[in-house]
């Protein structure tokens, strides 16, 4: 499975070495954050940050264009029209509501993918019949833990989309989940997953991930495969039982 960077919104250029960066630790996927308002550079700097993160695109390399719901059709359109031609990218959570996201679908060139607006299994399978989307972000923790993720999966995979596997944040915990889960989905389906412990500092857990051709598979451990550090986790909040 290929690992997903998360490249913060800044400079292009320098955006464009924090994918090279990435790139060479073994990531394949790349998540560039856009969705920047007028008054501060608008859809000229987001295509410039595009442009410039994919310059350096190798044939393995997946991009995801993520604007957390930052954008409008007309700024979205306004972004698409600056692009130069060829770019392989997807576009996650291009607009806020479904309304404006369906408007896009309908002219964008680009695939587009669901985050923030698909939150439960019904929302998920709203937008598979009205066709609003051609991939999924699944966040384990937003779909509200692996059961209802896994369910999630298996309507994506029924629908035929697309699914790079997530969480809002996290440890070395989270990114066991991510990663079994992540392994249950069909290859051509799969893009991504997400080491969300790779975007912290402090260690909750010992998560050997088996590294192979570029990517990664859980480690054929029992469970999860984790050795918790319950230190670090402090006193427990609740017990129950003996």
């Amino acid at each position: 499975m290929a690992m997903i960077s998360s490249i913060h919104a800044g400079d292009p250029e320098e955006m464009r070495q924090r994918v090279a960066d990435h790139r060479a630790r073994g990531y394949r996927g790349h998540s560039i954050k856009i969705g920047t308002p007028d008054s501060e550079g608008g859809p000229a700097l987001d295509a410039e940050r595009i442009t410039a993160c994919l310059a350096d695109r190798q044939p393995v390399e997946f991009f995801l264009v993520d604007a957390n719901g930052g954008m409008t059709p007309e700024s979205a359109m306004r972004m698409v029209a600056m692009l130069p031609r060829g770019l392989d990218f997807v576009i996650e959570a291009p607009c806020a509501t479904w309304r404006e996201t369906m408007s896009l679908r309908q002219r964008c060139p680009y695939p587009i993918i669901l985050d923030e607006l698909a939150q439960n299994d019904s929302d998920l399978a709203w937008a598979i019949s009205n066709d609003v989307a051609d991939g999924l972000g699944l966040k384990i923790s937003k779909a509200g833990g692996l059961t209802p993720g896994r369910r999630q999966r298996d309507v994506a995979r029924a629908a035929g989309l697309t699914v790079s596997v997530q969480d809002t944040v996290g440890s070395a915990i989270a990114f066991a989940g991510i990663a079994h889960l992540g392994a249950t989905v069909p290859e051509k389906l799969l893009r991504c997953v997400l080491n969300c412990d790779d975007m912290v500092t402090l260690k909750t857990a010992n998560f050997d991930v088996i590294r192979r051709d570029g990517g990664i598979l859980p480690p054929e451990t029992p469970g999860l495969g984790l050795e918790v550090d319950e230190g670090v986790l402090g006193k427990p909040v609740a017990v129950w039982g003996d």
